[in-house]
């Protein structure tokens, strides 16, 4: 059986790429899911259809149907008899993979938390088709609606071959089990992740950050490759806020900074800064800091990036200087001025969540 929310996800993402309304009715004529208010009209014809022998009641604006999950779909609205069919395959279709996925998220959960025996192991990777051994990645992603049943539906559609597995057992997140062709690149891994932001963006229109984790050898190892791609994402909400794909091997002193202990991040900044953190590390600074480490402290390239003169990325420069004692000209001050930046951040960032 189809939970209500995977019904729910699945009637409002339609809805969202149609502009149908769709409603579905148990068999005695009780409301189970919809995409907007029902009126007494609709209800009444959903009660005469149930008492007919008609499979379905399609006219030019509201088509009814029965589905073999012994429920009632209504569409409503211009172009409702290509939408409403089209929606009865989906939930029908739905239905059927219902056991299967249910197994699926199981599985995982297990896998996730370490928590699977080696028989279960066995018994259920030959049962779901996964291959134990070979070179896999764990994506996590993060999309605009928790848990949306239409983001696991299209990333099967395109992107999740049966030897994968694909779940949101994470509370918040989609998690998915990828295989890799015989490779141990991280290439394959990358474009993996950004095919999965372009196309979320492009067929449903919904934003997406993905974080994945090291290549591992055997399905066995899912748990700390799941840590590892859970705590990339948590570090990109902190400092790569604007990427949309953060890999675990690409964070390097932002691991490190954020498995310190925040009362050693406080007392370094007010060490430097003898207890009080200039004004001058707002939002523009991290930006010019970011941009002078991605082109190896080239003022003049830094200042095209940043569409501003080069005399004025130097004014900028040397406001940080003569306000914190850094000279990012410097390579030294400039990596020690990166750094403060960040425990700044992750100051900010775990502040807020007490708060």
């Amino acid at each position: 059986m189809i939970s209500i929310k995977v019904l729910k996800d699945t009637l409002n993402g339609i809805k969202k790429i149609s502009n149908v309304d769709l409603f579905v009715y148990d068999l005695n004529g009780k409301i189970v899911a919809n995409t907007s208010d029902v009126d007494d009209k609709i209800s009444d014809a959903v009660i005469k259809f149930i008492e007919t022998k008609d499979t379905k009641n399609e006219k030019s604006s509201l088509c009814l149907y029965k589905l073999v999950t012994n429920q009632i779909l209504v569409a409503k609205g211009k172009d409702a008899k290509v939408i409403g069919e089209m929606t009865a395959f989906q939930i029908e279709n739905l239905d059927s993979n219902s056991d299967k996925a249910s197994d699926e998220n199981e599985f995982l959960k297990k896998l996730i938390s370490n928590d699977i025996l080696p028989t279960d192991l066995k018994n259920q990777t030959k049962q779901l088709g996964v291959e134990v051994k070979g070179n896999k990645c764990i994506f996590i992603i993060e999309s605009e609606h928790e848990k949306n049943g239409i983001v696991i539906e299209a990333l099967k559609n395109v992107l999740v071959d049966d030897s994968d597995l694909i779940s949101d057992v994470d509370d918040k997140n989609i998690v998915l089990v990828k295989e890799l062709v015989d490779t141990k690149d991280y290439e394959e891994a990358s474009n993996i992740a950004y095919s999965i932001v372009d196309m979320l963006n492009t067929e449903i229109m919904q934003n997406a950050r993905v974080a994945y984790s090291s290549i591992i050898t055997n399905i066995k190892e899912t748990a700390t490759a799941y840590n590892e791609a859970r705590m990339a994402l948590e570090i990109g909400d902190i400092f790569k806020n604007e990427e949309q794909v953060i890999p675990y091997n690409s964070i390097g002193i932002e691991k490190l900074i954020y498995q310190m202990p925040f009362s050693a991040c406080e007392d370094f900044l007010n060490e430097v800064f003898d207890g009080e953190v200039p004004e001058v590390l707002d939002s523009e600074t991290a930006v010019t800091v970011e941009k002078m480490f991605e082109n190896n402290l080239n003022i003049s390239e830094t200042a095209r990036q940043l569409f501003i003169h080069r005399n004025t990325l130097v004014y900028r420069l040397d406001k940080i200087h003569n306000n914190t004692g850094f000279d990012l000209r410097e390579f030294e001050d400039a990596m020690m001025f990166r750094v403060v930046m960040m425990m700044k951040k992750y100051i900010e960032y775990m502040s807020d969540l007490e708060n």
